[in-house]
């Protein structure tokens, strides 16, 4: 095959803010990787610097086009899904963070439950303020104060702009209590193997019962759940330093390269990618 014609990796880089720990960076380039059906617990910041992303939002099956130039927002909580529009791909930059980390920058006046009404957002002053951000935290160069000043002004100015006090509509919707008790018991399992048989016992309906009422309220099956659950804090783990075979034990799988494709089908890249 001529190397003319091989088609470049992903590439995809992740870290930890060094100010807010909870809070995630990514900094990535994609030709072609397909996000499967998932849900941040953080709010999910950033912009398109090449290309578009196509996003569906699954709770109403909106598509959702983020071209390059703009901000996008996810927020905790809305599952989605997300792939290349154009076989040219895109390269994005994002900031994962929590409501509580969030809360404790911003001005004491905005401090209350909020959300983005939309998804893609128009405004390059403010995007340039999230892109220096983001530079300033990969740089080795900045100070802690000039990051940790940087993210603080971006983020003010995005919420004061574009955010609404509040909570989104999937989190105003009451979650049944069956479907509540099954998603606490699998995050306080995500190490070991649950049996559907044992997460409806504790739900206290039947494993059919749970199957579609779960799929309906958290919008994902169960074990698709688990299995974003345990990425989720593998990464999580991986940019605190922990080695992946001993995350890969801890988590259930029953070897390394389990966990490996899992973490590259949902990331596009390796473990490797993922930096303390």
């Amino acid at each position: 095959m001529d190397a003319s014609s091989v088609r470049p990796r992903n590439r995809v880089k992740a870290w930890r803010d060094k100010v807010l720990p909870d809070t995630q960076f990514l900094r990535a380039e994609y030709l072609a990787h397909r996000f499967p059906p998932h849900v941040h617990e953080e709010f999910a910041i950033g912009f398109i610097e090449r290309g578009a992303q196509a996003a569906v939002m699954r709770e109403h099956s909106q598509q959702v086009l983020m071209p390059a130039g703009t901000i996008c927002v996810i927020n905790p909580g809305e599952f989605h899904e997300g792939r290349e529009f154009s076989d040219i791909g895109w390269d994005y930059r994002m900031i994962y963070i929590s409501p509580e980390d969030l809360d404790s920058l911003l001005s004491a006046d905005g401090r209350s439950p909020l959300h983005f009404p939309e998804h893609v957002i128009d405004d390059p002053d403010t995007m340039m303020a999230i892109r220096m951000a983001h530079q300033s935290a990969e740089s080795g160069d900045a100070s802690l104060l000039e990051q940790s000043s940087r993210l603080t002004f971006a983020l003010n100015q995005l919420v004061s702009r574009h955010a609404q006090k509040g909570r989104g509509r999937r989190t105003l919707l009451a979650m049944p209590g069956g479907v509540k008790r099954a998603r606490e018991y699998i995050d306080a399992h995500i190490g070991s193997n649950p049996t559907l048989q044992e997460i409806a016992d504790v739900a206290g309906l039947s494993p059919f019962h749970l199957l579609r009422e779960f799929k309906r309220v958290i919008g994902l099956a169960p074990h698709a759940y688990l299995m974003q659950r345990r990425v989720e804090h593998a990464k999580r783990l991986l940019l605190g330093g922990r080695p992946l075979r001993t995350i890969a034990i801890d988590l259930g799988y029953a070897d390394q390269s389990h966990l490996s494709r899992e973490i590259r089908r949902f990331y596009g890249a390796p473990p490797s990618a993922l930096h303390p």
